[in-house]
């Protein structure tokens, strides 16, 4: 038994004895994008003045950017070399429907990554919880079952290494946030409860 396998199989192993353990999991498991994504939202309308708004909103067009980066990454990588997912080749405790597409990187581990990551590099405000939390989401696809080890580790690295390259390259970003940004402010006259009072 490799390394890889005997890490899965005592991560996985600590399911099927707390039932509210199990089920915590399997939520962070399959609900975690969601909340990254929440964050997101809440990232957008976030600032006590104008220019911390703009920043923030800034901030989270660069996660959205490096997660978009990084699954596109995963998707590729999973296309050249597809990996069976654990519970076909081993007896696991799943705890999550079947799922058919590549077991290697974690698609989860990579977004969760490259977001999380692009927060700490902006030096965001909560981007270190949301480190924490994308830890959380990687455990968690080993403990339900649906990942290897080295599948979300491989998805964490692609994800930090999509978010320095939108760090690396930001400036490219500026044309694109600017037309985003008119765009917004179109909506906001358009629809004026997206729109929040900004001090100057």
């Amino acid at each position: 038994m490799n390394y890889d396998m005997m890490l899965l199989t005592s991560i996985n192993n600590l399911s099927g004895h707390l039932v509210w353990l199990d089920k915590l999991m399997m939520y962070v498991s399959e609900y975690g994008p969601a909340i990254f994504g929440l964050y997101l939202v809440a990232l957008w309308f976030s600032g006590t003045n104008k220019t911390q708004l703009e920043n923030n909103r800034r901030y989270a067009l660069y996660a959205f950017t490096s997660a978009l980066i990084g699954l596109g990454i995963s998707q590729i990588v999973g296309f050249a070399w597809f990996r069976n997912r654990p519970y076909v080749d081993h007896p696991v405790h799943l705890l999550l429907p079947v799922n058919p597409d590549a077991s290697f990187p974690s698609d989860h581990a990579t977004g969760s990554f490259s977001l999380a990551s692009s927060l700490v590099i902006n030096n965001t405000f909560g981007g270190k919880l949301m480190l924490g939390f994308a830890t959380l989401v990687a455990f968690s696809r080993i403990y339900v079952g649906i990942h290897y080890p080295t599948d979300v580790i491989g998805g964490m690295l692609v994800g930090i290494m999509s978010s320095w390259l939108v760090e690396r390259y930001k400036d490219v970003m500026d044309k694109p946030i600017a037309w985003i940004f008119s765009i917004w402010v179109k909506l906001e006259k358009a629809i004026p409860v997206l729109a929040i009072e900004k001090k100057a």
